[in-house]
């Protein structure tokens, strides 16, 4: 069955236990893993996350019923294990992390900066004991020098991206390092962190870093640039 066919009946099957009689999906590249979707009565139609089009039928019917269960109790989505084995899978990495890579515009595709190596930044942390995995993280800086947010990554595809107005030398290294720091618990975290993001415990974790207080002056500092 081809991939397109095979989305539509997945979630056509899973819409009629919801009391949807007509549903229509259809993969869509967007940048993010994510998926949109409009209702009337009982016709439902989805533009699903093209990252899942190599999922096989159990694991597409999985995805559609946490977005029915979400439409119908208006909660975020619960995933089932067989859908969370998928997307941490080394075959979902190794699928869809360069598709994300080349949808991504603002990234230099380089962990090495004109001040500073974030791989030199990451083994840091590790002999700090901060870090203790992240061997599958793609690290790069940002093309452009975001003052608004520092630092961002994608749980599902490993990518840490950090903002290269920290890439200087009058920006001190342990501020991009605490960013970093940031990031990589977030992908520690896993799946976890989508849902959690930046709670209290959370907070604790990223406060293990010793110089986070001046780390979050200087990041106050660069972000007033004008």
């Amino acid at each position: 069955m081809a991939k397109h066919e095979l989305v539509q009946d997945s979630f056509q099957r899973v819409g009629l236990a919801y009391g949807y009689a007509n549903v229509n999906a259809q993969f869509h590249p967007f940048k993010e893993f994510k998926t949109t979707w409009s209702r009337c009565g009982s016709q439902a139609e989805f533009k699903v996350t093209d990252y899942l089009a190599n999922g096989e039928e159990e694991v597409l019917q999985d995805f559609a019923h946490c977005l029915f269960r979400r439409i119908q109790n208006k909660r975020k989505e619960v995933y089932s294990d067989r859908l969370k084995g998928w997307l941490q899978s080394a075959e979902f990495l190794e699928r869809n992390r360069p598709l994300y890579l080349a949808r991504s515009r603002n990234l230099r595709l380089d962990s090495r900066g004109n001040a500073y190596d974030l791989d030199e930044l990451l083994g840091s942390l590790r002999s700090k004991g901060l870090v203790t995995d992240g061997h599958m993280a793609y690290l790069s800086w940002t093309d452009r020098p975001n003052r608004f947010r520092m630092g961002y990554c994608s749980v599902l595809m490993k990518v840490v991206a950090i903002s290269s107005a920290l890439d200087c030398e009058s920006v001190p290294d342990f501020v991009a390092e605490y960013v970093l720091y940031h990031e990589m618990l977030h992908l520690q975290n896993g799946l976890a962190s989508l849902c959690s993001h930046h709670d209290a415990d959370f907070r604790r974790q990223e406060r293990r870093y010793p110089r986070w207080k001046e780390a979050e002056s200087w990041l106050k500092k660069v972000a007033s640039v004008r």
